[in-house]
């Protein structure tokens, strides 16, 4: 092989080796998970490193209902690849006993199927769901399809 040839190649191998900005930023140590808050998520975040920062803080794994109320919170998904398509489903499932039992399932819809970070809010009813039971939250893109992201969660 003559030089510029393997010049050629070890500059193509160094660009496809190179990973995307995404995966650099500390926000790939959220791929795959779900942050829960009781806090509103601002629009905005001056870097990833802020957001990053922000997320770690407010994230919980238990919420409490003020009195008779439901449990309602905003949450935030993060995944490794883009979401690949426009309603997604997140399902909750009672895990308190050990067992996954299936509790319910809640339709999202996205605006972009290029979607990496995703947000919503959720109220999670008394009818169906119980105090000081710990539930595993499933985010997918529909019931029954494999889990791009997950977290677990207890109801005080």
């Amino acid at each position: 092989m003559n030089r510029s040839a393997v010049s050629l190649l070890i500059v193509f191998s160094l660009l496809f080796a190179s990973t995307p900005a995404f995966a650099k930023s500390p926000l790939r140590k959220l791929n795959g998970k779900i942050i829960v808050t009781k806090k509103r998520f601002p629009s905005r975040f001056k870097t990833d490193k802020a957001m990053y920062k922000f997320m770690r803080k407010t994230n919980t794994h238990e919420l409490r209902a003020e009195g008779d109320k439901d449990w309602e919170f905003e949450y935030m998904t993060f995944l490794k690849k883009p979401v690949a398509t426009l309603q997604a489903s997140v399902s909750f499932f009672d895990i308190t006993s050990g067992k996954q039992v299936f509790v319910d399932t809640y339709s999202f819809y996205t605006s972009d199927k290029t979607e990496k970070i995703l947000s919503g809010h959720q109220r999670l009813s008394r009818e169906k769901f119980k105090p000081n039971h710990k539930y595993l939250m499933v985010f997918s893109r529909g019931y029954g399809q494999k889990a791009l992201a997950r977290t677990k969660i207890v109801l005080r």
